[in-house]
């Protein structure tokens, strides 16, 4: 009773405080600056007044939500609607962004990247929208960010200059009259590599049928086949059409000026403009006749096995995207029918044995579409899995769903709307609110969810969900049951099929034509390489050394001991809500049960216990807890390979009520988990082992960092016993022999468990207020009591480091290249230069190389205080011509010779990566961090005193590091099976990452 009188004095002061506030004095009707304000009224769910304008001579809308956060964001928005699959919307996104009429510099996006302070730098394409945000603390490049991009999406050069849409989205190449013709561009590789997921070309493949008359049924994307389809001229019609201030919203969050705002984005852009009478509509898809069912395929390498790899989906079109009680509704039954440990369907299809993973989702397009996805299942299995999905839904809809279960999924959805734990919140919003503004002319529909969720509530105790399962599902013939099959070879055969249609291209042209296409090319390429010039940057606005603060971000932690456990406290207000984990070290495992001991953070949570079923326990977490997370992190004191101190992370988050709930359930994890139900045990390690393999052939970059820095790292080795191919083979063993192997499986997870699970072998830690802390010790006691005490025994590993220089095969159209070592053994020692380094290389040598040159996706470096460097790049279509690349690296650095204005770029651009807002979670967990590393204030302030102090000769004395990091030739490459095999000789041995 005081917590909810709290609350409601606390509302109304906060309400007095907006009728005073500076932000109230925009009358609703007034004109301020060209702009006429709509609606200004106090938004609680955002602790913020909120005001809405409209551009009276341009005809743009802007929305502000004037919240007390220095973390300020300005984004500008435009429905876009692409009627092919070229990905316009997607390539213009990246080609507004290569100069402007004010700022004609090749790549202003690039030039923010090196040097400044922004929290957020990005730009996004949607199905619908294109979406321009950019964030900062700092005032004076919150202004220069806005000024940029602006300027970038209003007077693009790309109506005068031919080549960037070549480089951003595709064009022919062709390097010698003789040589074959081929295509580049920086999307139409990046899109080679997202269609190598089989579950980006089962979405692309579903909306295609389930929306064959409006923008949904195209890829906004582009699909790599069809890029090469846009023409320059449909490219500037494009932007012409809807690059409009009347087709764009702008939002602005945070504690900026608005008078300022408003009065710049007036003067230097809008008023230029005259209000458009075309309005862009997206028509809503008429409903089908009857469910279509469909059968499409998706590329394996050849030779490899198709049994239980096939995708089986239904997916039905469910009403619009502005009815939020509807929204809310999908979202809690996605839980409830398919994704809860207990959901009905869940059970079912795992009972049928179809599948090894089932999924649902929402995507709240205009036009909302509910998706059932099954992995891991067979093509004979689709008529039982539309039965079984129709017959359980009709099962629920008469019996009606456990009560329990809603309770608890509710509950998890009030915490997480509440909670908003974002750094980001500016971004947060943005993602709530602009359907609102596109599809319903409210920018406020987005952001107040108590009234909707209210009603969905006070729905769900009269039938809300079983009415919708009944309207929406059983009776709803805008509905597709759609089976991805895999093929062999096929990724192959779409190769032979472009090499062919780019010869007969180059057999029609005449030689006049052909060789004006290799100077094309040269031209291409020559333009690419140049600097832009002086007076070109110099039209960049940027922030001197001045405008940054030589203080660090340091967070205290104050150590306590209860009940005779290590416990850390960080003090933050984190509005009565407790962040609390729990840390146990590894090294009290023999070295053959660390795979197990993922395994067991992965498992724990989801299995029976001595007084829970699995679904009892998962609704009594989503009923009591805002969050219950289990997983392996890993620390180096001071910064040693040689002294890594893994540990396994019990990570909780509830209100400060829940507490003593919240460490009893906790508890009845970690100490009565019921490993010996093989039933139960087979169901989650199979679809553990369904998930690592999705993530082996969705996340090519992150298996092949894992595997070379298992080369020569200890913490290297550690994360692919525990997180790599040699996990994912472990696991597949596991899965593939359970029949036969259950016996020793429950041993060594019970095993695991009992070694690590004890006072002894633990560290606790906490986020909150000083008040709320005696709750958190009441709670926490409830655990230690009932801990066995344990005996300390600490185990010391030995790894066997080899560099293997592997060639990782698959199916993907493109490669990640990876190159490094640990500079520690060859003598190096950590310096705050290496940041900048890093900066240098990243943001200038290889993004030009790898990504503006070479048309891949990304390429970069990283440089860590263990010793750990590397060099990689990203949807690369590229493999030997890489590698060479970063080869080059040394002479780049020897010829450095940056004045001080762009060494000055540099180094704000790397304190932009290591300063930034933080929720209080975050900041408890980098002062734990801190702590495990052995990190100190000193530590870090020398390292900031580095970086602020590094000059252009620092950066060049780091060539011969660099040289002789990469003289070791340390290789790993996840890519394409041909191209891999092309490239054999690169390679100590090549093989297939899946059977």
């Amino acid at each position: 009773m005081k917590n909810k009188l709290f609350s409601f004095i606390l509302i109304v002061c906060i309400a007095f405080l907006w009728a005073c506030s500076s932000q109230n004095n925009y009358k609703v009707g007034e004109t301020y600056f060209g702009f006429k304000l709509v609606e200004n009224k106090f938004v609680k769910e955002v602790n913020a007044n909120c005001l809405y304008f409209i551009h009276e001579k341009s005809g743009a809308q802007l929305f502000k939500i004037a919240a007390d956060d220095e973390n300020k964001l300005f984004d500008i928005s435009f429905k876009t609607v692409p009627t092919h699959d070229y990905g316009t919307p997607h390539i213009m996104e990246h080609s507004v962004l290569n100069g402007s009429v004010n700022f004609p510099v090749k790549s202003p996006f690039d030039v923010l990247s090196k040097g400044s302070l922004n929290t957020f730098l990005n730009a996004m394409t949607g199905s619908d929208l294109t979406t321009y945000p950019v964030a900062s603390m700092n005032d004076k490049d919150y202004f220069n960010l806005m000024h940029v991009y602006l300027d970038a999406v209003f007077n693009p050069l790309l109506h005068t200059d031919s080549r960037i849409l070549k480089q951003e989205g595709w064009h022919y190449e062709l390097d010698d009259i003789n040589g074959d013709i081929v295509y580049k561009g920086v999307v139409y590789n990046e899109m080679k590599g997202a269609y190598s997921s089989p579950q980006r070309e089962l979405g692309y493949q579903i909306n295609k049928i389930l929306f064959p008359d409006n923008t949904y049924g195209v890829s906004s994307g582009g699909y790599p086949s069809a890029i090469p389809g846009l023409t320059d001229e449909y490219f500037k019609n494009f932007h012409k059409k809807f690059y409009h201030p009347s087709n764009s919203f702008v939002l602005l969050y945070g504690n900026a000026d608005l008078n300022k705002e408003l009065q710049f984005i007036d003067a230097e852009y809008l008023s230029k403009y005259e209000k458009s009478n075309e309005v862009i509509e997206i028509p809503i898809q008429k409903p089908f006749d009857a469910k279509i069912i469909a059968e499409k395929p998706y590329a394996v390498p050849e030779g490899s096995s198709t049994k239980d790899n096939t995708f089986l989906s239904l997916s039905f079109v469910t009403g619009l995207n502005t009815d939020q009680e509807l929204t809310m509704a999908l979202d809690i039954l996605k839980e409830a029918l398919v994704n809860h440990e207990s959901a009905p369907l869940r059970l079912a299809l795992q009972e049928a044995g179809i599948g090894k993973d089932v999924r649902a989702s929402v995507d709240d397009i205009q036009q909302n579409v509910f998706q059932i996805i099954v992995q891991n299942a067979n093509p004979e299995d689709k008529e039982k899995f539309d039965q079984i999905v129709f017959s359980t839904l009709q099962k629920v809809s008469d019996e009606g769903l456990d009560k329990s279960m809603i309770e608890g999924i509710v509950n998890r959805m009030e915490f997480r709307l509440r909670e908003g734990n974002t750094p980001q919140k500016g971004m947060m919003y943005l993602m709530r609110l602009y359907k609102g503004v596109f599809f319903a002319n409210d920018p406020f529909l987005g952001l107040e969810f108590e009234a909707p969720l209210e009603k969905v509530k006070a729905g769900i105790e009269t039938g809300l969900l079983e009415s919708i399962i009944k309207e929406q599902f059983i009776s709803n013939p805008h509905a597709l049951l759609m089976v991805l099959k895999p093929q062999p070879g096929l990724e192959k055969e779409i190769a032979e099929k472009t090499a062919k249609e780019l010869a007969e291209y180059k057999a029609s042209l005449s030689k006049e034509e052909l060789e004006k296409l290799v100077e094309e090319t040269k031209a291409l390429k020559e333009y690419q390489k140049q600097e832009d010039t002086p007076e070109a940057l110099a039209t960049i606005p940027m922030l001197s050394l001045s405008d940054i603060s030589p203080e660090v971000q340091w967070y205290k932690l104050e150590e306590k001991t209860i009940e005779n456990i290590p416990v850390l406290y960080h003090e933050d207000f984190t509005n009565n809500i407790l962040y609390a984990n729990i840390y146990f070290d590894l090294r009290a495992l023999p070295q053959e049960l660390i795979p197990y001991a993922n395994l067991l953070a992965e498992l724990i949570g989801s299995l029976n216990t001595e007084n829970y079923t699995f679904g009892e326990l998962d609704n009594a977490l989503n009923i009591h807890t805002g969050g219950f997370f289990t997983y392996i992190d890993t620390y180096l004191e001071n910064n040693s390979d040689d002294k890594l101190v893994p540990r396994f992370v019990v990570s909780t988050k509830a209100t400060v009520g829940k507490s003593n709930r919240l460490f009893e359930l906790t508890t009845e994890i970690v100490n009565k988990t019921n490993y010996n139900d093989t039933e139960r045990l087979k169901a989650v390690l199979s679809r553990h082992q369904a998930r690592v393999e999705s993530r082996v052939k969705n996340n090519g970059l992150g298996y092949a960092r894992t595997r070379l820095e298992s080369y020569y790292s200890n913490e290297g080795m550690f994360n692919e016993l525990t997180n790599g191919l040699d996990y994912y083979q472990f696991i597949t063993d596991l899965a593939t022999n359970f029949d036969t192997k259950n016996k020793e499986i429950i041993e060594n997870l019970a095993k695991t468990a009992s070694l690590l699970f004890n006072q002894k072998n633990m560290i606790a830690a906490i986020t909150c207020s000083e008040e709320n802390m005696p709750a958190y010790t009441e709670g926490f006691k409830i655990l230690t009591s009932s801990l066995p005490e344990g005996n300390g025994q600490i185990n010391q590993w030995e790894f066997d480091l080899t560099k293997k220089n592997e060639g990782l095969m698959s199916a993907s159209k493109v490669q990640y290249v990876l190159k490094g070592y640990d500079f520690k053994k060859l003598g190096y020692e950590w310096n705050g230069n290496m940041q900048v380094l890093n900066q240098v290389l990243s943001t200038d040598y290889l993004q030009t190389q790898i990504r503006v040159i070479g048309g891949a996706y990304g390429g970069f470096s990283g440089f860590s205080p263990s010793g750990n460097a590397y060099f990689a790049s990203y949807r690369d279509p590229n493999l030997k011509e890489t590698l060479e690349n970063y080869d080059a690296a040394p002479k780049f650095l020897e010829g450095f010779a940056a004045d001080e204005k762009e060494m000055t770029r540099f180094i704000i651009g790397t304190i932009a990566n290591i300063d930034g807002p933080t929720t209080a979670s975050q900041r408890g967990n980098i002062a734990v961090t801190n702590y495990f590393n052995k990190s100190t204030l000193d530590d870090l302030k020398a390292e900031r005193s580095a970086i602020l102090t590094t000059t252009a000769e620092d950066i060049k004395s780091m060539s011969k590091m660099i040289q002789d990091i990469l003289s070791q030739n340390a290789v790993c490459v996840y890519g394409n099976d041909e191209k891999i095999k092309e490239n054999k000789d690169l390679f100590e041995s090549i093989f297939n990452v899946t059977k």
